[in-house]
């Protein structure tokens, strides 16, 4: 296959940084740049990775850093997330083969990505980018581990040694979880030689670790010498009305996407070829 010509918005991120590391160290030797603000810091690159500096409010500058890319990558935080709309213009004008929009979440039901902010902005992006006949395609990661097993964020508290259930039926139903390196090695698997017409219109799962309550209270268990878990379990009907009333939305809601079985990445699932991933035991013995 032919290498792909990529840019990438969102480099300082928490994907973001891994996954330029790992396109710029990917056999395929992929043409990677970094497209960054005036003023923002695009030290520490690797040495093959060029840094474009662009006002992404000028089509016209945008335009002409986007001329010969391939494939463009974003991984903005939550508050560039709308804003990617404004990007359209220049890379349909660019010929951009290619976009992969910020996700890097679970899949979300329609209901779901509009009741809430950040999923409705996610959204309203990939429908602005179909309306312009932008070739586009999503990354679902599950959720990072970074979060989900280091803080209590969907209710495992690994140094507290609790889990916290929505249901009774979380025992048996499965988390997908990835890490930022997982992340970013499917993203240098996926992205650097594959052509852009396979990608476009997928969307595209990752998982590292899939576990269910079950398995996710034996891990704790081992981790803290054989002491089972404290286990609590909240009804849907408490989890819905904590959804409601929280200020931030997305944990709870997390949390009975679990109870119900659907904290997936979907069907269309990418395995990164050789690599070694990381067991739930391993991650949980390193917290």
């Amino acid at each position: 296959m032919t290498a792909n010509t990529i840019a990438l918005i969102g480099h300082r991120g928490l994907a973001g940084k891994p996954i330029v590391e790992a396109l710029a160290a990917s056999s395929a030797h992929p043409k990677v740049k970094v497209l960054h603000r005036p003023g923002s810091d695009a030290s520490g690159l690797p040495a093959n990775v060029e840094a474009v500096e662009v006002d992404f409010a000028d089509t016209a500058a945008l335009t002409k850093a986007l001329a010969g890319v391939d494939i463009l990558l974003s991984t903005v935080g939550a508050p560039g997330i709308a804003a990617q709309i404004d990007l359209i213009p220049a890379i349909k004008a660019a010929g951009v083969k290619l976009f992969v929009p910020s996700d890097l979440a679970v899949l979300y039901t329609p209901h779901e990505r509009r009741a809430f902010g950040l999923l409705e902005a996610k959204a309203r992006v990939e429908e602005a980018l179909t309306a312009a006949g932008v070739p586009f395609a999503v990354v679902l990661t599950g959720g990072f581990t970074e979060y989900c097993l280091a803080t209590p964020f969907i209710g495992i508290d690994v140094k507290g040694n609790k889990l916290h259930l929505v249901g009774n039926d979380a025992r048996t139903h499965s988390v997908a979880l990835s890490s930022t390196a997982y992340i970013a090695a499917a993203y240098a698997s996926l992205f650097a030689a594959t052509p852009a017409a396979e990608l476009a219109g997928r969307a595209i799962g990752v998982s590292e670790v899939v576990a269910n309550g079950d398995q996710i209270a034996a891990a704790l268990a081992k981790k803290h010498g054989g002491v089972a878990p404290t286990v609590t379990v909240q009804s849907l009907a408490d989890v819905d009305a904590e959804i409601k009333t929280s200020d931030f939305a997305l944990a709870p809601l997390l949390r009975k996407k679990w109870g119900a079985g659907f904290f997936t990445v979907g069907s269309d699932v990418h395995i990164v070829p050789g690599y070694k991933r990381r067991t739930l035991e391993d991650f949980i013995a390193s917290i």
